[in-house]
């Protein structure tokens, strides 16, 4: 698992900005960690020695992952005695940065790595950790507690839409920054904000409170969409081939896209499309549970980056939460085969020449 530090629109606009790993990403590598990590017994250490407290109290709470759970950018892992109930909850939010991969043999710890998990048991794994934050603690005392913090999570089984509607009433400020605040909505960064206010139509300037219980509730149904989308395709735009609205500054219905700051980030909006005050034709909204089971299918991270390079997505427009023994093998293929093209002998070739001289 690996995030990226920075968002770099290619094909899609020159803006650059530091971003942090969504929601769907989050639920990605909740999901392959689910297959190869969960109910496994792994020992626990402390590689650069920042979280010892966490990988002792893991050893002696059993070792066991016994559950895991996400709430937007927020991970949380249960640790116990198998068929017991968990007594040490570990917390990660990758930030800028960050790195959970599983390895089938273990590449070994750098020195940002905070933790190294290896199974006790078979078939043999490890597993690497380093993020923005790593806390540990009990259920109640920091699952329970972090939680009533954060909004609900639009690919949780447990997220109401009408918590999100009832989180936007009588607030003044624009709904752009209330879907950034992870106390309103839990997962949504700067690109769903950005594409999801443009699909729905609704300026990101347009106060929470001025907006209808069943606009807020077809915007919540957007998101969804969108959050899913991402989720079964390992790429923020899902299946388009990319941004509608996001780093544009032409939208795909040919309005013009206007952008400012606001609270450190980028805002964007099309001046076509989403006009500030006018009325917005609304969609039946869906059902406010959204759970694990109607997320789909979801596509290998080393499929899906085969799949951005076909279509000349670059990998460095979104944050890549997930890596395993896949993804690693195919980067180190294509960094052997970059180096081979780059030799004198390669440079010499033929086809080589005939490339320079064409540019």
């Amino acid at each position: 698992l690996k995030v990226l530090l920075t968002h770099r629109p290619s094909c899609w606009g020159t803006r650059r900005s530091l971003a942090m790993v969504e929601g769907d990403g989050c639920h990605r590598v909740a999901a392959q960690h689910r297959k190869s990590l969960l109910l496994r017994r792994l020992a626990a250490k402390s590689p650069n020695g920042k979280c010892r407290a966490a990988a002792a109290a893991i050893v002696k709470a059993g070792g066991v992952l016994l559950r895991i759970e996400v709430h937007g950018k927020n991970m949380f892992y249960f640790f116990g005695k198998k068929g017991g109930k968990p007594a040490v909850v570990l917390h990660i939010h990758f930030g800028m940065a960050g790195a959970f991969a599983v390895h089938k043999i273990d590449p070994g710890a750098t020195a940002n790595t905070r933790l190294r998990f290896e199974a006790v048991d078979k078939p043999p794994l490890v597993a690497l950790l380093s993020a923005m934050t790593v806390q540990h603690g009990s259920v109640a005392g920091l699952y329970e507690k972090l939680l009533k913090k954060l909004g609900p999570d639009p690919l949780r089984a447990d997220a109401d839409a009408e918590r999100f509607v009832a989180n936007c009433a009588g607030v003044k400020k624009p709904i752009g920054q209330v879907l950034m605040d992870q106390k309103a909505i839990a997962g949504v960064g700067n690109i769903y904000r950005s594409e999801t206010l443009y699909a729905a139509g609704i300026h990101p300037n347009e106060p929470a409170c001025s907006l209808d219980r069943r606009t807020l509730l077809s915007l919540w149904a957007t998101i969804v969409k969108h959050m899913r989308a991402g989720f079964q395709a390992g790429s923020i735009w899902g299946k388009a081939k990319g941004p509608s609205c996001y780093g544009l500054t032409t939208s795909a219905c040919g309005g013009k896209v206007k952008s400012w700051t606001a609270a450190g980030r980028t805002v964007y909006a099309c001046s076509k499309r989403q006009q500030l005050g006018k009325h917005r034709a609304t969609t039946s909204p869906q059902a406010a549970k959204v759970g694990a089971k109607r997320l789909g299918r979801m596509v290998p991270e080393a499929e899906a980056i085969a799949r951005k390079r076909r279509r000349g997505e670059s990998l460095a427009v979104q944050h890549v939460a997930l890596k395993d023994d896949a993804t690693i093998k195919a980067a180190t293929k294509r960094s052997a085969a970059r180096g081979a093209m780059k030799s004198p002998k390669a440079m010499k070739s033929p086809k080589a020449m005939k490339s320079r001289k064409a540019k």
